[in-house]
């Protein structure tokens, strides 16, 4: 029998948008399988927690960051700050504004703090913003990435198995940039605090590291394989983001993986009946984000209240399933 959190992963991982999710038997969903139970249990033992997020489309009219990630980082936040935790959500400079005015629609200016990411890549990056980040946000036990784009494999971190393969199916060009699925190089577009989720650097801090995407090139997504995002993923092997996180967790839409987080969290604190997880909240908070910070549909590259090109109506039918198995465990 599935327990509530398997119900709520489910829910999540339907790839309505066709990304290959699971388009083989070795796949995105089941290398992260047991990740997103990992990761509720995790963060509800936490205690102050940072989210990382914002997704530059250069093809975009106007160019901007898109609306997947954003809503999802937002809820997420919230949840924990329910829970009193402490709560930092950080981005570039282009997404600030999408946050700030829906903290200020949701009357929680006070209680999520705002942290523009640096784009400089200088040495000591991650320590040096981490630092920024731990005045900020006090003791930090998780760092969480919501569609964040990572940097692409080279021939560092490539298998030595899958070199070979590697060579010959990759591009040159597109080898450790940050680029978007379609391969646009956005790597000038975005601030590099996958540094932030290095390995070494995170286990030094005792920080938690989890990844939320749906596509293979975010950050995170280091933790499947090459070979197995570039055979499911439409130009995966160009694409596949080297950066890997302790706990993975892959959506249909990563907004929906932010969702599932959120309430998953509740439910691992015996707490589910504080979810805010509400259909026309979120769609009221995604029109704040494009009409008012300038967001766009990542997938139609037009400055519209939609996510990945999928019809709202979609969107509340998941937002919808996640309540509804998240009443089931009261």
């Amino acid at each position: 029998m599935k327990s509530h959190l398997d119900k709520l992963l489910d829910i999540v991982q339907q790839d309505v948008g066709s990304r290959g999710l699971a388009k083989l038997p070795d796949n995105l969903i089941s290398r992260s399988h047991g990740d997103f139970k990992k990761a509720c249990e995790s963060l509800a033992k936490g205690t102050g927690v940072v989210i990382f997020t914002g997704f530059y489309i250069p093809t975009g009219t106007p160019p901007a960051p898109e609306t997947d990630g954003p809503p999802g980082a937002l809820f997420i936040a919230r949840t924990l700050a329910s829970l009193g935790r402490k709560v930092t959500i950080t981005c570039e400079k282009n997404c600030m504004t999408a946050f700030a005015a829906s903290l200020q629609h949701l009357g929680m200016i006070d209680k999520i703090q705002l942290v523009e990411s640096p784009m400089e890549t200088a040495i000591g990056y991650a320590q040096s913003f981490f630092s920024q980040l731990k005045q900020i946000t006090g003791d930090v036990s998780h760092f969480i990435a919501i569609e964040k784009c990572g940097p692409s494999h080279d021939l560092e971190s490539i298998s030595l198995q899958d070199r070979h393969s590697f060579l010959n199916s990759s591009a040159e060009s597109s080898r450790g940039k940050i680029l978007t699925m379609g391969g646009k190089d956005i790597t000038s577009h975005t601030a590099p605090v996958h540094l932030c989720f290095e390995e070494q650097f995170c286990y030094a801090n005792n920080i938690i590291r989890i990844g939320i995407g749906d596509g293979g090139n975010e950050i995170g997504m280091g933790k499947i394989p090459w070979n197995v995002i570039a055979a499911n993923i439409n130009n995966g092997a160009n694409i596949a983001c080297s950066t890997t996180v302790d706990h993975l967790i892959v959506a249909g839409v990563s907004n929906w993986g932010g969702y599932a987080l959120g309430t998953g969290l509740l439910q691992s604190t015996s707490n589910s009946s504080l979810s805010m997880l509400d259909s026309q909240a979120e769609w009221e908070i995604l029109k704040l984000m494009v009409e008012q910070g300038g967001l766009i549909d990542g997938r139609l590259g037009q400055k519209v209240a939609s996510v990945d090109g999928i019809d709202w109506k979609i969107h509340s039918e998941i937002i919808q399933s996640l309540v509804c198995a998240s009443k089931e465990t009261l």
